[in-house]
């Protein structure tokens, strides 16, 4: 029996035997969030302040997602914490004004972007878009739209990478176990787990800086019982995933897990009756179970609508495979709207 020691509130709480999910908040102010959050998912709060004047809250945690000997798809739960955050001046190209900077801590490395830019405001609030550069005074970011707005609140991110999770794995069995990302126009890429780094596929090429935008995941083939320990910041925005003709795996940033289905606001973003979405089973045996959509509401094999009763549920780091004709975009909402 394992016990989970929430500080500051001086309690225990028992963790159930054979839970393969485990997700501790740490508590050290004022609880910020629902009840329900609290008693499922062990939640506690760490008040931070971000980059700016203004003191903001953030909700910190980690969640342990065991994997099974075979394939899972996982999406990484968290954002990290924000580098910059402020209200920004926008060009109407791809320019966001900043101050403070240090010049190139946000640049693109090695081929990668290593930071986007989370709107906070507006239309475009969930979006996020890849830095290119920056300066002490502005921000370069790839993908802008020209009506994004005058002034904008953003803030700033690391991505999460492979390097992200190949520390935070254990168990994973050197030079024998991958990842595979899908990329836009069909592309599918795969990556070797080594324990100096993860690889290209060429076993030679370094690829830990390879990033996963927030709401993408990876599927990971595993020979022996691993684990990817998740370290982040709950997004209290809501959160929109591009979604690419052909296939893409996504899932919702949600660290508390159990959520239905039919509750991520997924219909919208599929083609009626001719997208799908397939929720992967998580004990390794990459089965799936496939939805479709009439525009509004989930449907089930049968093209029956999914009742919030007889839905499945998305567990923590869960995936969802999209098949969808043409681009298109996901807005899920954050855990904390709930």
């Amino acid at each position: 029996m394992e016990f989970v020691f929430i500080e500051g509130t001086f309690n225990l709480f028992e963790r159930p035997k054979g839970c393969s999910v485990y997700s501790i908040m740490n508590r050290i102010k004022d609880r910020l969030v629902p009840l329900h959050l609290m008693l499922t998912f062990c939640v506690g709060l760490s008040v931070l302040k971000a980059q700016t004047s203004t003191a903001t809250t953030d909700i910190m945690g980690y969640s342990t997602v065991s994997l099974y000997p075979g394939g899972s798809a996982v999406v990484p739960p968290f954002v990290n914490s924000s580098s910059y955050s402020a209200s920004s001046t926008f060009d109407g190209a791809s320019n966001l004004s900043a101050s403070g900077l240090t010049v190139g801590a946000f640049n693109a490395a090695s081929g990668y972007s290593t930071f986007f830019v989370e709107i906070c405001s507006g239309p475009y609030t969930g979006y996020n878009f890849p830095v290119l550069s920056n300066t002490s005074s502005s921000i370069v970011a790839s993908g802008l739209p020209s009506d994004l707005g005058s002034v904008v609140s953003i803030k700033v991110r690391a991505y999460t990478t492979l390097s992200t999770v190949a520390n935070g794995s254990a168990g994973l069995s050197d030079y024998a176990d991958t990842f595979t990302l899908y990329r836009p126009n069909d592309k599918v890429s795969s990556y070797i787990y080594t324990a100096s780094g993860v690889l290209a596929d060429d076993y030679a090429t370094a690829a830990g800086n390879v990033p996963m935008a927030p709401g993408t995941g990876f599927i990971i083939n595993n020979s022996l019982n691993s684990s990817v320990t998740f370290v982040g910041e709950v997004d209290a925005n809501q959160c929109v995933v591009p979604l690419n003709a052909g296939t893409t795996l996504v899932g919702p940033l949600n660290p508390v897990g159990g959520v239905n289905v039919s509750s991520i606001n997924l219909a919208p973003a599929l083609a009626p009756y001719t997208d799908s979405a397939s929720l992967v089973a998580s004990d390794g045996s990459l089965a799936i179970t496939s939805f479709y959509s009439d525009g509004s509401s989930l449907l089930d094999a049968n093209y029956t609508p999914l009742t919030s009763n007889g839905s499945p549920t998305v567990g923590v780091a869960n995936g969802i495979v999209v098949n969808a004709g043409q681009n298109s975009v996901w807005t899920a909402p954050s855990v904390l709207s709930n």
